[in-house]
Parts: structure tokens; sequence; C-alpha cells
């Protein structure tokens, strides 16, 4: 029952603490815009304009995506990280945010079409990778069998991995599993493992 009510807190807290950072940070930079440039609004148009903070942060937010995907851009960023991952402390923060931000919307935009658990790189060693299609019929040809393109991720980072052909016989297809799930397995690198409730099905992730 303890171990029950811790679960539901972790996994309450896991909910609620990014949606707070969030908002929280969201709310900071909009106060911050907004007490600078509402009054040099009123001083030049002689009109009080309330809120015109959050149509800057949307504007700031949408040129540096044009800047971020310019070359220039992308490589003044660059350089501006690598220097930024020579401050100890903020390395550690700025990296855990910017893996669980790149996993996050890497699942979103990755078409994976299921989670399966296959041996690799040897047998007697189990990894979980992602379906994105099945394999072109050339392939087929070359190994005489049905193949799977997989795509495998890394911990905690599941933008980066690599991209590897599995027999569809040799895959154990996670059924119980959602993608979402899978990720969430593999950022934790294994500390958030699904549990089965009594008909065998996945009821819930724990500790």
């Amino acid at each position: 029952m303890i171990k029950k009510i811790r679960n539901l807190f972790i996994t309450g807290l896991l909910v609620l603490l990014p949606l707070v950072l969030t908002a929280y940070l969201f709310g900071s930079l909009f106060l911050i815009l907004d007490n600078w440039i509402r009054p040099m609004f009123k001083h030049w148009l002689g009109v009080d304009l309330p809120g015109i903070g959050f149509v800057f942060i949307l504007l700031l937010i949408f040129l540096t995506g044009i800047f971020a995907t310019n070359i220039i851009g992308k490589k003044i960023i660059d350089i501006g990280e690598y220097m930024l991952l020579k401050i100890p402390l903020i390395r550690n923060i700025y990296l855990s945010i910017k893996q669980i931000l790149d996993g996050v919307f890497a699942s979103q935009n990755v078409s994976f079409k299921k989670a399966i658990l296959f041996e690799y790189p040897r047998r007697g060693l189990y990894q979980i990778g992602f379906i994105t299609k099945e394999t072109s019929i050339y392939f087929e040809n070359l190994t005489g069998e049905k193949m799977y393109n997989v795509f495998l991720p890394t911990t905690p980072n599941p933008t980066s991995g690599m991209f590897i052909m599995v027999p569809v016989k040799e895959a154990y297809e996670l059924e119980d599993i959602t993608i979402e799930e899978a990720l969430k397995l593999i950022i934790s690198g294994g500390i958030l493992s699904p549990s089965k409730n009594s008909s065998g099905g996945i009821d819930s992730f724990e500790t």
C-alpha cells in the first residue's frame, strides 16, 4: 500500500513538475518583456498595450527558429553551446533539459510503428527498438527472409541511435507497451519499468 502511494505521488510529480516549470519560465519571460517593452510602446505610440510581452515572446521564438536553421546562425549557436558546455554546473543542467526536450519532441515527429524487443549486439542481450517500416523487397531477396527497418535509440537521449534491420521472426512485438511508454523506459535508463496487472497486461510504470 505504501509503495502504491509512493508510485502515485511520483507519477503526479512527474506530470505536474514540467507543467509548473514551463508555466514559471514562460510567465517570468512574459513579465520581463512586458515590463520592458510596454513602457517603450506607450512612449512611442502614446497607447498602453497590455500583454505586448506575449506577442514578443512568440516573435522571439519564431525569429530564433529562423536564426537556428540558417547556416551562419547554426554555427554561432554551436559555438555558444560549446562554450556553455565548458561550465561544469551549467553544463549538467543544460544537457539534462536539452536531452529531455529532444526526446519529447522527437517522439512526436518520428513515425514509429511499434516497439519491439530483440537480441543485440549478441545472443542473450536484449534491446528495445522501434519499427519504422518493413524493409523493401530488395533486402528481403538478398537475405531470404522478411525484415523490419528498426531505429535503435540510445539512453538517455533517444534522438541519437542507429538504424538496423531485424528479421521479423527474431522480433518480439511489445503489444502492451506504447511508443511513449517504451521511450520513457529508455530515457530513464530502466529506472521506470512496466508492471503487469492481474490480466497480464501493462498496468503502470514503477521505479
